[in-house]
């Protein structure tokens, strides 16, 4: 039998963001910090939360810089992504959240969308409106910014949602912005996937600080239909990661 784990007991836990239960197995700890499995919805995550300025160290600036090496590379994957994502979406503003040196938001501006993203790392968005010409770069979170409502046809999340520090105010404030007929992406980890290493300690996404949750998609479906989404189409991969296609309920 799992040992529960009454997070009332402790001021540092959290109740799981995807279905509000307050009991957790544990799982293992890793750099002294401890993993567990929501006993209600199967959500893992790490809780205790470390404090947010220990994760905000897992931003430091300068991290972008590997991507910018890899620059040509980026850019003909990112191209590849408008184009999958015309499919749903031929024109209209993109969004791209978590957007690094801006190689997805170049190649939806060069494919006829009105180019928008966000990142926390400067230097990668002084590459991004130098090399790229991008106008509407914007540093820091972007629940922050404040856009109006409804404003974006598309919006993407490549490897973001596992980082967030509160996944329900960030998916309400995505819940807000895309339009009504608009369409997200969403890629994360995929702690449920036939091929993730065993056990998981030794799984490569295991990243204390930084990967905050670790979705399969029962518990990223979950979230989302929390806060009206419903996933349209589950990309197969390969690799251990969930890419899904989303939009609003009823659309």
């Amino acid at each position: 039998m799992s040992k529960a784990i009454p997070v009332q007991n402790a001021a540092e836990w959290l109740d799981c963001p995807v279905c509000g239960g307050k009991n957790f197995t544990p799982l293992f700890e890793k750099k002294q910090e401890q993993f567990v499995r929501c006993n209600g919805c199967g959500l893992v995550m790490i809780n205790p939360r470390p404090q947010y300025r220990q994760i905000a160290q897992t931003y430091e600036f300068g991290y972008s810089e590997r991507y910018v090496a890899k620059a040509e590379k980026k850019l003909r994957r990112a191209h590849r992504r408008v184009r999958q994502m015309r499919k749903y979406v031929a024109r209209g503003r993109w969004l791209d959240i978590g957007c690094s040196a801006g190689f997805v938001a170049s190649a939806a501006q060069q494919g006829g969308y009105e180019a928008y993203g966000a990142d926390v790392d400067t230097p990668a968005l002084e590459y991004g409106r130098r090399h790229f010409g991008l106008q509407h770069l914007y540093q820091g979170f972007f629940e922050d910014v404040r856009f109006p409502d409804g404003h974006f046809d598309v919006i993407t999340l490549y490897e973001v949602i596992e980082h967030v520090p509160d996944l329900n105010k960030t998916v309400a404030e995505l819940a807000r912005i895309l339009s009504p007929a608009g369409v997200m992406e969403i890629w994360t980890p995929d702690v449920g996937h036939w091929r993730r290493p065993e056990p998981l300690e030794n799984w490569d996404a295991i990243l204390p600080s930084e990967h905050l949750y670790y979705f399969n998609f029962k518990t990223l479906s979950l979230l989302l239909r929390k806060h009206g989404f419903c996933v349209i189409k589950k990309r197969f991969n390969m690799k251990p990661g969930l890419k899904v296609y989303v939009r609003h309920a009823g659309e």
